[in-house]
């Protein structure tokens, strides 16, 4: 790989987060108080970056603790899905190396590493469209990734904000599909696992940049105008958090919103159009019982495993009265 690679992969993805969502939260204040000739003040700045009382939301409150709990236990997730990963990689490339014994590695230059990361890239996005479709119809995944969908405020810790057994799936799935172009770049071009697992990192980190990523999970409802045909915008996936009616099961996607207007899941914002963050069919006492570890992590466990009860007894009481 080259260096140039090398250093997206291991740039400080915390300081880009924080840096594009205050930067961006003080272009829009300068905005607003020039176009309402108001005065600056720091306390008006800062209410306009964060529009909730840190020391009271406890919806932020979760966000943290969330955080730093993915934080401190997030590899026991990671390694395995890596590990499964590499795995699927080796196994492709020695079947290609069985059917193809004669083949010679082509050179890896700038080019075709452009192409492969942008190929693990579409393939690493499909995996997590399906998944988060799935997890939006399926009852008993529902109930595991209301948790995300249970943040009342949004802010760049909410992105992490998900049930460990929810992100393990994700993480299983797109493993496994990411495995496949993984191991044909492995046979083609002579790269190692480390080399092959590291080309989503790579387009990760620049579509992070690109869409706008830290302010997905943010009240700035920023459009990225003609290129929403394309990629998701931050308002796009504000939207998607939206208990609106209209705004119910669209913008799946994560970076890409390709994928979205082929499924007919794609919704484009007004320019003023307010999402209203919070799950459907939930009061906000409700919604407070996600704000404590027992609701985010114990209680989402207890209704996912009654949904999939149901869902095999509904399926064995069909079966016995095909029978009859």
């Amino acid at each position: 790989m080259t260096d140039f690679f090398k250093q997206i992969i291991h740039a400080p993805q915390l300081i880009i987060t924080w840096t594009m969502f205050f930067g961006f939260g003080l272009a829009f204040y300068v905005a607003y108080i020039a176009k309402n000739r108001a005065k600056f003040s720091f306390r008006g700045l800062a209410k306009h970056c964060v529009p909730f009382n840190v020391l009271t939301e406890k919806s932020f409150h979760t966000d943290v603790k969330i955080y730093i709990i993915g934080k401190l236990t997030g590899s026991f997730i990671v390694i395995p899905a890596i590990f499964l990963t590499a795995v699927c990689c080796n196994a492709y490339s020695s079947l290609a190396h069985l059917l193809f014994p004669d083949f010679k590695n082509l050179e890896f230059s700038i080019l075709y590493a452009s192409i492969c990361t942008i190929v693990v890239f579409v393939v690493v996005e499909f995996s997590d469209f399906i998944c988060h479709y799935v997890e939006h119809k399926v009852p008993f995944l529902w109930e595991l990734h209301k948790v995300h969908h249970s943040a009342q405020t949004l802010n760049p810790l909410t992105s992490k904000r998900g049930h460990p057994v929810g992100m393990a799936l994700e993480a299983i799935v797109r493993g496994l599909l990411t495995a496949v172009p993984g191991g044909l770049f492995m046979f083609l071009f002579g790269l190692s696992v480390v080399e092959a697992t590291s080309l989503s990192w790579v387009a990760s980190k620049v579509f992070i940049l690109l869409t706008l990523d830290p302010l997905k999970h943010s009240h700035l409802p920023i459009s990225l105008g003609f290129f929403d045909k394309f990629l998701i915008s931050p308002h796009m996936h504000q939207i998607h958090h939206s208990k609106v009616q209209a705004h119910w099961d669209k913008n799946f996607g994560t970076n890409l919103s390709i994928f979205d207007w082929m499924f007919g899941t794609a919704y484009r914002p007004s320019r003023n159009e307010i999402p209203v963050f919070g799950i459907s069919g939930l009061k906000d006492e409700t919604l407070m019982k996600y704000n404590s570890l027992y609701g985010s992590y114990v209680a989402p466990l207890t209704r996912s495993y009654r949904k999939i009860r149901k869902m095999f007894n509904h399926e064995t009481g069909s079966t016995e009265r095909s029978a009859s």
